[in-house]
């Protein structure tokens, strides 16, 4: 981030120009470069997304008209088709990216202001990515140490700022689990907070500062500890693990996150997972398209759902009955097993990818909550589930 650097010009839409690559395989035109002032710069998700979100249009125009029909079109019917752009430009690699367009009239964060501001609030885990800066805080009530399932927890906030122009502020409660500094952050609508930033030339960096400056959220963070606590009292299900398993599968393939070989960062950090278990038990991901060693770790903290239940493939069942069987891990353990990965071995997409899934799971109710009430060890709801009529049933016609 210290070698970038963002410009803020304007411009009508009308006076944009597009040019475009054809694949040679699917015979698809693909907007490689943007036109402002002369200028061509490569365009991101976000530029298109910002546009359309500005004009009220989608990208499936592109299918039937030329970009400059387009633009043209938005120019002469639009009274107000003006608008602000924001330039990414990296200096290391001399690439400059179109980020977000937005409204001139409307209020937004200048990305030199907003750092000058976190240095002198002491913003720590600063990260950039695609127009959005995200700062890692300790609310105005302090640390707040706890404890949950053994290990020791103390409450932080993540503030997540576009500097180009594309949304508002947003404030995210966060757990911090101190053994491995693995940060857990409520990336949902129920542990979200959005910043306003007023009207036309008000300062901006005043909201930012009052939200510094006395952010509390004492029944949030009460919910998310009762969410992380009710984690560590519910066996995880075949549903659960399922969708994660999909999730990190997805982010690998796409180099997002991926193993560097890091030591032991907690008690049942990754590492120490690759080292567990009998050398004999059947993980999946032994083969070379998932041979990654996050996926075994992943799948010798699981067991291995195909073998327990007899299955070759999980899909195979019904999300209903998925939802319903147990894996050997609590959902607590996949909770942290997802923080671990997002905090150490992915890059910021990778990162904020991998939250997401952990804010969506705890922000609603687990599949088999409070199980572990009922059945201290698995096997005990394992042999339970198996021992069901209607569900042995089911497994043997899915075998067949």
């Amino acid at each position: 981030m210290a070698n970038k650097r963002f410009d803020y010009t304007f411009a009508s839409v009308g006076d944009l120009a597009v040019r475009t690559t054809t694949d040679p395989k699917s015979g698809r035109r693909t907007a490689s470069e943007v036109l402002v002032n002369d200028e061509p710069i490569k365009p991101t998700e976000r530029f298109w997304t910002s546009l359309y979100a500005r004009f009220g249009c989608n990208k499936s125009l592109f299918k039937y008209f030329d970009y400059s029909e387009v633009f043209e079109r938005i120019s002469n019917v639009e009274s107000q088709d003006r608008i602000r752009l924001c330039i990414e430009r990296d200096e290391a690699k001399g690439e400059s990216r179109l980020l977000a367009v937005s409204n001139p009239t409307k209020p937004f964060v200048r990305h030199d202001d907003l750092m000058e501001t976190l240095g002198r609030y002491d913003g720590s885990n600063i990260s950039y990515c695609d127009g959005v800066v995200e700062s890692s805080h300790v609310p105005r009530a302090g640390a707040n140490s706890f404890e949950i399932s053994g290990d020791a927890f103390s409450n932080r906030f993540i503030m997540s700022t576009p500097i180009d122009g594309h949304g508002l502020p947003n404030i995210y409660l966060s757990l911090l689990r101190q053994i491995c500094s693995n940060g857990m952050v409520g990336y949902a609508k129920t542990f979200r907070s959005t910043l306003a930033l007023g009207r036309g030339d008000d300062d901006v960096i005043y909201s930012i500062v009052r939200a510094l400056d006395g952010f509390g959220n004492d029944e949030g963070y009460a919910a998310l500890r009762q969410r992380f606590d009710a984690a560590s009292k519910s066996w995880a299900s075949v549903y659960e693990v399922n969708s994660l398993y999909k999730t990190l599968l997805k982010l690998h393939s796409r180099k997002q996150i991926g193993w560097d070989g890091a030591a032991t960062l907690g008690g049942d950090g990754i590492a120490k997972l690759l080292h567990s278990g009998s050398p004999e038990q059947s993980l999946i991901g032994e083969s070379d398209e998932i041979g990654s060693p996050m996926l075994k770790a992943f799948h010798q903290m699981t067991g291995d759902v195909s073998q327990i239940y007899g299955l070759a493939n999980v899909d195979a069942l019904s999300v209903k009955r998925q939802r319903s069987l147990p894996v050997n891990c609590t959902v607590y353990d996949l909770l942290n097993f997802v923080s671990e990965v997002a905090t150490h071995h992915a890059d910021d997409h990778g990162s904020r990818a991998s939250q997401a899934w952990l804010g969506t799971l705890i922000s609603g109710e687990y599949d088999l909550e409070d199980s572990r009430d009922s059945f201290d060890e698995f096997q005990d709801f394992f042999l339970d589930r198996k021992l069901d009529g209607e569900v042995a049933m089911d497994l043997q016609k899915v075998a067949v």
